[in-house]
């Protein structure tokens, strides 16, 4: 899918930007440390930019709210199984051992209240500049990995966010 084509699919409504930057990419699936034998959960999984290129693992589960691109989702990525839904209900649902999410921001802040309920490995998620991990601290490693914005998407993100890695401590 060329970037023409998926800012076409983008809704402003949802805060929809596609990650395209391979660098990017690459940082987040460093970070997330994805093992062969290690069942993932992509949330906001948008077009598939980030599941059509996730390293191999056992099995790739990817959650998108937007009923729109859920044909596109089974398309750009036939290895996995696509769940049209809440990111927020369907999260404690699914069993994984690595959590992506590339929410809303107001999504990401609730997604943050549940993660110590989670049990998860590491979670690397998008967040906003001033999002607040630090009641995380206590239970998790909290890391920023590095800034995302303008050309890193498609189309492109107006603001600066980052990628944050979330990694339970003792796993």
């Amino acid at each position: 899918m060329n970037h023409d084509e998926l800012s076409a699919l983008a809704d402003p409504t949802f805060e929809q930007y596609f990650l395209v930057s391979p660098e990017k990419l690459q940082m987040l699936f460093d970070a997330a440390g994805i093992r062969p034998d290690d069942s993932v959960l992509e949330v906001g999984a948008g077009a598939g930019t980030v599941a059509r290129h996730m390293p191999p693992c056992r099995t790739l589960t990817v959650v998108e709210l937007d009923s729109r691109l859920i044909d596109t989702l089974r398309h750009e990525v036939p290895q996995a199984t696509v769940v049209q839904g809440n990111a927020l209900q369907i999260v404690p649902l699914i069993p994984h051992d690595v959590l992506i999410g590339n929410l809303p921001n107001v999504v990401t802040e609730a997604l943050i209240d549940i993660l110590p309920e989670l049990p998860f490995r590491t979670a690397v998620l998008a967040a906003g500049r001033h999002t607040d991990f630090s009641r995380l601290q206590s239970t998790f490693d909290v890391s920023e990995v590095t800034t995302i914005s303008g050309e890193d998407f498609r189309p492109p993100q107006p603001s600066v966010s980052r990628i944050v890695r979330v990694a339970r401590r003792g796993r």
